[in-house]
């Protein structure tokens, strides 16, 4: 920028305002650093959010779930199928009777699987849920009431008294696998 120069000492002088070439580049070089220098803390700091999020839906989920297991269990009267990934358990008519199938379906690699609650009343309409997804690992362990694995027993319909039941879940943050959630809770089945 050129200004002319008012000074009465210099009449008549043009007077040189504004960056030069140099001094822009410099900037912008320098501004460039610093973005440069920011991007990767947005990305980790975008990362941990999506992380925390997902630990947070984890929970929420493995909370709601557990809690159908537990009313269900509680109120059992009896078993008709029992292995290490379902289980159906027959509720009495106070409990609103008919059948729960819980049951775990392991996803086709690198697919997780889902554990889900199906209600089948007496009368009407089976309704399926969805308690658990992105499920990495799971399994059903049976006790008796002296607390004896009977999981391999030929007699579990009959002997088990609670039920241990083991869950991994794990969600990905950025198409990287990095956030789990170990579920592990043992319910006792009163009625039974």
């Amino acid at each position: 920028m050129i200004t002319f120069n008012s000074d009465q000492n210099c009449p008549g002088r043009w007077r040189h305002t504004g960056f030069t070439l140099a001094e822009m580049m410099v900037t912008v070089s320098l501004l460039g650093l610093v973005l440069l220098a920011i991007i990767p803390t947005f990305s980790v700091f975008t990362k941990s959010v999506a992380g925390l999020g997902n630990y947070a839906s984890m929970s929420r989920d493995s909370r709601g779930g557990l809690e159908w297991i537990a009313r269900d269990f509680h109120a059992a009267e009896s078993l008709t199928k029992a292995t290490a990934t379902e289980i159906r358990l027959i509720l009495p008519a106070d409990a609103g009777g008919g059948t729960v199938h819980y049951k775990y379906v392991a996803g086709l690699s690198p697919e997780r699987g889902t554990f889900t609650r199906e209600l089948i009343p007496a009368s009407g309409t089976a309704k399926t849920i969805e308690l658990f997804d992105d499920v990495d690992a799971f399994n059903m362990v049976y006790y008796n009431k002296l607390g004896v694995d009977v999981t391999s027993s030929a007699s579990i319909l009959e002997e088990a008294k609670s039920v241990q039941l083991n869950a991994k879940l794990e969600k990905s943050v950025i198409s990287t696998a990095n956030t789990d959630y170990i579920i592990s809770a043992r319910f006792l089945m009163r009625n039974k």
